[in-house]
């Protein structure tokens, strides 16, 4: 038996934007983009603008996002 995932996020360098897409296929069910501004460079304020398929889970996708950007920060940022 294959075993085949149930989605596929394609990031961009820095997780500055992905797509995350159903299983095995290119559905697309969400994208993400971070928005670069003023706010964000001095204060480390990320903004991101996030596109989301009907009846797709908000929160999953979010959780996703989040997890995606935290693993994408050097390891130093980490610390606090």
């Amino acid at each position: 038996m294959e075993k085949v995932c149930d989605i596929k996020i394609d990031a961009g360098c820095y997780a500055k934007s992905c797509v995350i897409c159903a299983g095995d296929s290119s559905t697309v069910i969400a994208k993400m983009q971070k928005k670069q501004t003023a706010q964000s460079f001095f204060f480390g304020k990320d903004n991101f603008m996030v596109t989301v398929s009907p009846n797709v889970d908000y929160a999953f996708i979010v959780a996703l996002i989040v997890i995606l950007d935290e693993n994408s920060k050097p390891a130093s940022s980490h610390l606090g």
